[in-house]
């Protein structure tokens, strides 16, 4: 079981009262222009960054170029003064729901803009670019958003593809005191050499996932599960949807056995709470998150997520989409 670290005290970043003040008027006031346009989201959001305080922006700054201990971004106090919520939806896939919610979107999107650019997958929850992270009724056991009787296994997002996104951030519309986000960094992960010599080697097949609808795919490219310097080093791991490219590779499966343990070791826990926004580094962090129960009367655990690519040449590549195919 994770050893219930915390981040430090340089990962945290205090927005005040006035500051989440200004930048949720101007999110309310750009919503309001916006009149349900969603394709221009992502511009009406990278307006409110003129709002933001001179420290978020530098945080944003480092973080993105140099990272931090855990590779994580903590934003308290984004939604201060955040009026009465609509009731939690019981579908990650729920229509409009008013303007206070539409505004901590915008919010979302403007802060992780400084990280990239945001894009999702048009087989990802409808393609939306803010997705809802809720319980679902009938999908507890899930290994996706909608699950929460079941611990939510280690991975990256979308760890199948190439195309996986570089940043990710978890806003907190509502909270539960016993739905734990786990992380963990690839730095922190204490590995025999001879592990960390099979994990960097391509011996290794991820299956899309289900929250992408897909079934078992034919073909699918060999790769390792880690990479990069040694110092700050790289990995792409599924803890469901990973395997070794061959059945027989022993090596490589107990591999995995053992990089499962030392997640656990290394990792940190965090209880999001209201107005909280967790950014991770999706090429350098694997998270999960503890079991919780659910009461599906609309006080559940609640989150916004979006995703960002930090190349803009990798996103020009990918013909400027929102929604990648």
């Amino acid at each position: 079981m994770p050893n219930n670290g915390r981040l430090t005290a340089t990962e945290i970043v205090d927005l005040t009262s006035d500051d989440a003040a200004r930048i949720r008027f101007a999110a309310l006031l750009r919503e309001d222009e916006s009149d349900g346009h969603h394709g221009d989201l992502v511009e009406h959001a990278a307006a409110l960054v003129t709002t933001f305080p001179p420290g978020l922006v530098r945080a944003l700054h480092r973080y993105g170029n140099g990272g931090s201990l855990h590779n994580v971004l903590l934003v308290r106090g984004l939604l201060d003064g955040l009026n009465v919520l609509p009731p939690s939806p019981a579908t990650t896939t729920p229509a409009t729901l008013g303007p206070e919610a539409d505004a901590a979107a915008l919010m979302l999107l403007a802060v992780l803009s400084l990280l990239g650019e945001p894009f999702t997958f048009a087989s990802l929850y409808e393609g939306r670019l803010v997705q809802h992270v809720t319980p679902v009724p009938g999908r507890e056991d899930a290994q996706t958003s909608e699950g929460s009787d079941t611990v939510l296994a280690w991975h990256v997002e979308d760890a199948f593809t190439e195309d996986r996104c570089d940043f990710f951030g978890l806003l907190c519309l509502r909270g539960e005191p016993g739905a734990a986000t786990l992380l963990a960094p690839a730095r922190a992960l204490d590995l025999p050499a001879e592990v960390g010599q099979v994990l960097r080697e391509p011996r290794f097949v991820v299956e899309p996932d289900v929250a992408h609808g897909a079934g078992p795919t034919p073909d699918l490219p060999v790769t390792a599960v880690l990479s990069g310097s040694r110092e700050d080093p790289e990995i792409c791991f599924d803890a469901v949807y990973q395997r070794p490219a061959d059945p027989a590779d022993a090596d490589a499966a107990d591999a995995l056995k053992v990089l499962v343990a030392a997640i656990d070791d290394a990792a940190v826990a965090h209880v999001l709470e209201p107005g909280q926004l967790l950014i991770a580094d999706n090429r350098r962090v694997v998270h999960g998150r503890t079991t919780f129960r659910p009461r599906y009367d609309g006080t559940d655990r609640w989150l916004l997520r979006t995703m960002v690519c930090a190349s803009k040449r990798a996103h020009r590549r990918r013909g400027a989409s929102r929604a990648l195919r």
